[in-house]
């Protein structure tokens, strides 16, 4: 994002950019910048970043994965529980870093910010999601790293789950409104799949007690 930002004569700062992660990407490039989203500079920076994102992907690979997500996945699964990706990228986007990652046949549904009308943090790629999964949004936690998570896991009423992997810190996270955060991938599957009748670390249990009517179960998680 920064190389399409300053390639395109305009600066921004890279924790600016940082706390846009979770954002359609033309809409981040448009608020980064000052622009209309639909304004030709803004489209010509998200072909900047397209074109610059796959290389990318490819030359880091295996290491963007964070330790622990494929054992999560895995034992998420064995325990029954379906999988969906909610994400503000592209499908295609997704689907590549999915695979280079090696966790897309860990994945039953995914769905890309260009499959809906308005992306995150608007409830529609949560609900398509829980609709191609066959689930309810009240059996489904939503595990997402920033705020917009949060958002958009509430409007869609799914139970809101935070991770401290990524830009918000737990505060921030429990502020947007999460039930619990977890510091690990461990711990969120723990949480998935015991929900309260557990001891988690720090305020996770306090969270969970104070979620009243929800029921340890689980459909449906963000990556």
């Amino acid at each position: 994002m920064h190389l399409a930002i300053t390639g395109a004569g305009h600066e921004a700062e890279r924790h600016a950019i940082r706390a846009t992660i979770g954002r359609p990407l033309d809409v981040a490039l448009a608020d980064l910048t000052g622009q209309d989203i639909g304004h030709d500079s803004v489209t010509a920076m998200v072909a900047a970043y397209r074109t610059a994102y796959v290389p990318a992907i490819e030359a880091v690979g295996a290491a963007l994965l964070l330790p622990g997500v494929p054992e999560m996945l895995v034992r998420l699964r064995a325990a029954g529980h379906s999988i969906g990706v909610v994400t503000a990228k592209t499908t295609p986007g997704a689907e590549h870093l999915l695979e280079i990652i090696g966790l897309r046949h860990l994945v039953d549904v995914l769905v890309g910010t260009e499959r809906v009308l308005h992306g995150k943090p608007a409830p529609d790629s949560g609900l398509l999601a829980l609709e191609e999964l066959g689930v309810e949004a009240g059996d489904t936690w939503y595990v997402g790293d920033a705020t917009s998570d949060m958002t958009m896991a509430i409007a869609a009423g799914m139970r809101p789950l935070g991770v401290t992997t990524g830009v918000a810190d737990r505060d921030e996270l429990l502020a947007a409104g999460a039930l619990a955060v977890a510091d690990t991938p461990d711990e969120v599957a723990t949480i998935v799949i015991h929900g309260w009748g557990m001891t988690p670390p720090g305020d996770v249990s306090r969270r969970l007690e104070r979620a009243e009517g929800i029921e340890p179960t689980s459909s449906a998680r963000k990556g």
